[in-house]
């Protein structure tokens, strides 16, 4: 079989999982999204450039939460040389509903190397990687399993949302998949793994759950000062 073919059938099978599952769960699919685009439709986050590919794009509201699915692939270039590698990840990206402005945080479970760091601190400057004390040993089974970034001036927020079960769970449940939130946006990434019907279905339990976690979060934050929307002093560089 030619490679052209392979290729050509991989994509087909990709499809008709994002198809299946756009129509189980009334989204609507729209494809290939390309860069010149709405720029609202983009979805951001630390997997965001000028030159990645968004393909299976599908939008619609789930459990009361609007969310965008899709398959991202990107070719990040290594220093000095002419060489890039590869990345690919599927995103599915819930609307928080809470008013609170989340500050950036990234958490990842391993699944990124060196280079794809290297090029995260250039594009998000002031994310740095929390300190595993700062946590504290009550979330050690969180940080045995992940790694978060935040700003510095946000460091206290994170603890706060992870605390009691809330890491365990992710840590018990969720280790293989990535998160992002910031403002009032949540992703949940899937990094280098084949799209399966299976794994759509778990990133959408994750993220219910999580967004479900945030929006409590941020409303008590909001109640605590009056019902007043909060806005951080953080910006996503």
């Amino acid at each position: 079989m030619k490679l052209s073919d392979s290729l050509g059938k991989l994509f087909s099978t990709e499809a008709t999982v994002f198809r299946k599952f756009a129509e189980h769960y009334d989204l609507v699919y729209f494809g290939r999204l390309h860069q010149e685009d709405d720029d609202q439709r983009i979805v951001r986050g630390v997997t965001v450039s000028g030159l990645h590919t968004d393909n299976h794009y599908c939008v619609g509201t789930v459990h009361g939460y609007d969310v965008v699915l899709l398959h991202r692939t990107d070719r990040i270039p290594e220093a000095n040389s002419t060489r890039t590698e590869k990345y690919s990840w599927v995103l599915m990206q819930f609307d928080l509903r809470s008013k609170y402005d989340h500050p950036h945080v990234f958490i990842d479970g391993g699944h990124h190397n060196e280079l794809f760091y290297q090029t995260l601190f250039v594009k998000f400057a002031r994310l740095m990687k929390v300190d595993k004390a700062l946590l504290g040993d009550e979330n050690a089974p969180f940080t045995d399993r992940f790694t978060a970034y935040t700003p510095p001036d946000a460091l206290d927020e994170l603890p706060l949302i992870i605390a009691g079960d809330v890491g365990k769970t992710m840590a018990a449940h969720f280790a293989h998949l990535d998160f992002e939130w910031f403002q009032d946006h949540l992703i949940v990434y899937s990094t280098g793994r084949m799209p399966t019907k299976h794994l759509l279905e778990h990133m959408l339990r994750a993220g219910l759950w999580l967004a479900d976690v945030l929006d409590k979060y941020g409303q008590q934050k909001i109640s605590a000062h009056h019902g007043a929307d909060i806005h951080s002093d953080w910006r996503r560089d």
